[in-house]
């Protein structure tokens, strides 16, 4: 049984996760100046180093935003100031809250182009991924590498002006996927994601932008999705 999805919506005062509930994010990744200096304030001094070396100055920026916001929106949940969160990173590099740890808070961050996405759960671990259409990608030649025969005929049974965005689907359900266990892009042929759900496991496309195609997996069952828009409607395009 598909979860509950409500609208993007402004979130409440107070956030709190009930059971079988997670709660996605989206968020723009543009800013003033003025306040990318103030965001940098939040970040610790490992992730002020990784900035430093995206030499783009967009990736940096896009990178600042990202993490920015993760602290601000996870500071939420567990009354704390943003700077005071401490990230772990398992073998893959995927972030995990290494203090504080009372309340189990799962998360998972992904952007594209000028958008983020993130997941937040309590216990399990969630996956998501975003993906903005790209009308240039030689999308046919990156499904024959890395999608199974199955996905394959998903992709083949529509016709050639839909096979894009279904591609997009199918790509970024196999990478919210591949998040959720944090093994990262190892074995990108070995799971099937046209199906509505894997086993214990929830796997969902979600709507974000008009050309952005997203996906969400958590390794439970949920039977409530909250969406909250960080900043207003303007902001997302």
């Amino acid at each position: 049984m598909k979860p509950e999805v409500s609208c993007w919506q402004h979130p409440p005062s107070r956030l709190a996760l009930k059971d079988g509930e997670l709660h996605l994010w989206r968020f723009s990744l543009d800013a003033p100046p003025e306040m990318i200096q103030y965001l940098q304030s939040l970040l610790s001094t490992n992730e002020m180093v990784r900035a430093e070396r995206l030499i783009d100055p967009l990736k940096r920026h896009s990178f600042v935003m990202a993490r920015s916001c993760l602290r601000q929106i996870l500071a939420k949940y567990l009354g704390l100031n943003p700077e005071l969160l401490k990230f772990g990173y398992n073998s893959s590099g995927k972030p995990f809250l290494s203090s504080p740890t009372k309340d189990k808070l799962t998360f998972n961050l992904s952007h594209s182009g000028s958008i983020a996405i993130l997941a937040v759960a309590m216990d399990g671990e969630v996956g998501v991924d975003i993906e903005k259409i790209d009308a240039a990608l030689n999308f046919q030649s990156v499904a024959r590498r890395y999608f199974t025969l199955a996905e394959m005929n998903e992709l083949e049974k529509l016709s050639i002006l839909r096979r894009r965005r279904q591609f997009y689907r199918l790509w970024t359900r196999k990478e919210a996927v591949l998040k959720m266990y944090g093994t990262g892009f190892s074995l990108p042929g070995s799971i099937e994601t046209f199906v509505s759900d894997l086993d214990h496991c929830t796997l969902i496309n979600i709507f974000l932008a008009t050309s952005y195609v997203s996906a969400l997996a958590v390794n439970r069952r949920i039977t409530s999705i909250q969406k909250f828009n960080m900043l207003p409607d303007r902001e997302i395009r």
